[in-house]
């Protein structure tokens, strides 16, 4: 009897060959749960890095925007205004820009011709354009930073300045200008695909950077800014709104300006020079502009 019983108390083989197969399928349950939650907060974290990423850039692109510079003694054969190219619309697009402008917005340290004065220092042109992914990788959002100023007669854009990446994630560049304020009782406002002066700067300017994805079959992620450029109104008109000519000064206003402007001083504006400048650079042993500060 007591041999019955104890053969009774122990486990059959199907009995420890189904707890096995439910211990597992446990763990391999457990494991995919938890294989799903790590790579949704490694994508949660790389979308949060990339929106980041996209908050910074469109920083220094309002910052630099705002920041626009324009010289009141503009040339007709001159391009010290906006530039744009456009080059398609949505995730594709591979718009570029460029303006002059002042301040450290993209250009940081950089130092200008003589590897001792940064370019932030003086009134500089910048370039924004989106390059293409090679099979190496590569790509994004590429930045081009110069000075007009003391710059050779052979001077070449594409030769002479290097790029530098701003973002690697920036996979389309989509701009749009408005060239005037809207009316009031408008309804929508109407956006353009193309700027042609190039002596002038528009009133507002859309971006729209598109990022490349977190997972290849998810869509791109647009980030759009619209930019009011506060010199609009010195470029539309930059003798009226940089003074009256007077006599002897070459038809132009001293940088002091005259007493009324309506800016502290007397000046003209923010970020208005009146001074001439000649196109490719300055007469050797003039000194730099003096240019209003960045508009904060």
């Amino acid at each position: 009897m007591d041999e019955a019983q104890n053969i009774r108390s122990g486990f059959t083989l199907l009995e420890l060959i189904m707890a096995i197969m439910i211990l597992a399928i446990m763990m391999i349950l457990s494991f995919f749960c938890f294989d799903a939650v790590v790579q949704s907060w490694n994508a949660g974290m790389e979308m949060s890095d990339a929106m980041s990423q996209a908050d910074y850039v469109m920083n220094q692109v309002e910052s630099g925007l705002r920041s626009a510079y324009y010289s009141s003694s503009v040339q007709k054969d001159d391009e010290r205004g906006f530039q744009f190219s456009d080059g398609g619309e949505g995730p594709d697009a591979r718009d570029s820009i460029a303006w002059m402008k002042e301040g450290r917005a993209f250009v940081g340290g950089l130092k200008a011709i003589d590897g001792k004065t940064e370019i932030a220092e003086m009134p500089h042109r910048v370039m924004l354009y989106v390059e293409e992914e090679g099979r190496d990788g590569g790509g994004g959002l590429m930045a081009k930073a110069w000075s007009s100023d003391f710059q050779p007669d052979d001077f070449d854009v594409e030769e002479d300045v290097k790029a530098f990446l701003v973002s690697p994630r920036v996979m389309g560049l989509d701009c749009k200008v408005l060239k005037e304020p809207p009316e009031e009782n408008a309804k929508e406002i109407e956006w353009e695909d193309e700027w042609t002066s190039s002596n002038a700067l528009p009133y507002k300017v859309s971006v729209t950077l598109y990022l490349r994805p977190v997972k290849e079959r998810d869509e791109p992620v647009a980030v759009t800014r619209d930019i009011v450029l506060p010199v609009w109104d010195v470029s539309q008109n930059p003798v009226q709104s940089g003074g009256a000519a007077e006599a002897g000064t070459g038809g132009r206003t001293p940088r002091t300006g005259a007493p009324g402007t309506g800016t502290p001083g007397g000046g003209t504006g923010p970020n208005v020079i009146t001074s001439p400048i000649r196109p490719g650079g300055r007469v050797p042993g003039m000194p730099p502009p003096a240019g209003g500060g960045m508009i904060p």
